[in-house]
C-alpha cells in the first residue's frame, strides 16, 4: 500500500491509477462546477476534483487530487476537509433504526 507521502511525490496520472486500483470510493459532492469525489486510500483520503468533458457529453475529466491524512485532520484550517460530506451520513445503520 502506498503512503501518502509517496502519493504527493507522483505526477497526476500515476496518481489516478493507484486512485483507481487501491481507493475505496465513500461519497460525491457536488462543488460548481466540479463534481468531488472522496476515496480512502489506505490511512489517508483523497478528493478527486472532476469537470463535466467539452469532448465527450456526458463524461468527466479529471481535473485534480486532493490528499489528506486522517491523522491530519485535528491540524488543518477550518472548514474541516471532511466538513462538506456530513450532510450525506446517515448514522440510522450504525443505529439499528
Amino acid at each position: 500500500m502506498v503512503t501518502q507521502y509517496d502519493y504527493n511525490l507522483l505526477p497526476m496520472t500515476k496518481k489516478a491509477d493507484v486512485l483507481w486500483q487501491q481507493g475505496t470510493h465513500l461519497l460525491t459532492r457536488h462543488l460548481s462546477p466540479f463534481i468531488v469525489n472522496l476515496y480512502s486510500v489506505g490511512d489517508f483520503f483523497v478528493e478527486a476534483y472532476f469537470i463535466e468533458s467539452g469532448y465527450y457529453k456526458g463524461s468527466h475529466e479529471l481535473q485534480d487530487l486532493h490528499s489528506f491524512r486522517s491523522e491530519d485532520l485535528y491540524t488543518l484550517r477550518r472548514p474541516h476537509p471532511l466538513e462538506p460530506y456530513l450532510d450525506q451520513i446517515d448514522l440510522r445503520a450504525l443505529i439499528g433504526k
